[in-house]
């Protein structure tokens, strides 16, 4: 019935995707299984709707059609187009594998602090994906994770970022500055502009 399984501990998240760019890019990725698609059985007949149900069918991933209001009421973000999936949840990369060096290779980390808005985590999440990040580090606690509203505003980018989750940043950070990587710290607030971090 759509059920998502039972959460034990706290994971990074990203079981339920809504919205079809976040559940389109769920399904072309294929980095992690998906369980269940729900498509509303009143959706117009779209070439994206219809890239989703050709992957889902190639993927053999099972399709229910159900009615709008059961949908909506399974959603858990405000606006699911008509469309939502069930996942195993996404793979958290351990911290030490994420801070190796790679050869020739300077690491593009975002580690993210205080970030407790769903759809402020998944703007900056799509903006990562877009700019080349590597990595991107959520704490483990007072931190918002991959909830549906998250993955929506997304758009997918989520299936493409290696995310790591730390019991604390500080300490992650200091990690960091010893395998001699800048760190840079951001704050809207500031009066230098990232731009002129060169100087």
């Amino acid at each position: 019935d759509g059920a998502p399984a039972p959460k034990a501990e706290k994971t990074l998240g990203g079981e339920q995707v809504e919205g079809r760019p976040a559940v389109r890019e769920l399904l072309i990725a294929g980095r992690r299984k998906v369980r269940e698609l729900w498509i509303a059985t009143e959706l117009e007949e779209s070439e994206v709707i219809g890239d989703i149900v050709d992957i889902a069918r190639h993927q053999r991933v099972r399709i229910e059609d159900v009615n709008r209001k059961r949908l909506d009421m399974a959603a858990r973000s405000e606006a699911p187009q008509g469309v939502i999936a069930w996942a195993a949840p996404l793979p958290e990369t351990p911290f030490d594998e994420m801070i190796k060096r790679r050869p020739g290779k300077t690491p593009f980390i975002v580690a993210l602090d205080g970030v407790t808005d769903p759809g402020n985590l998944g703007a900056i999440l799509r903006s990562c994906e877009g700019a080349g990040v590597d990595a991107v580090i959520l704490p483990r606690h007072r931190a918002v994770h991959i909830t549906p509203s998250a993955a929506k505003a997304a758009a997918g980018a989520i299936e493409y970022l290696t995310m790591c989750v730390v019991p604390g940043l500080p300490s992650a950070i200091q990690q960091l500055r010893d395998a001699n990587v800048w760190v840079v710290g951001l704050d809207d607030a500031a009066d230098k502009p990232l731009f002129g971090l060169g100087d």
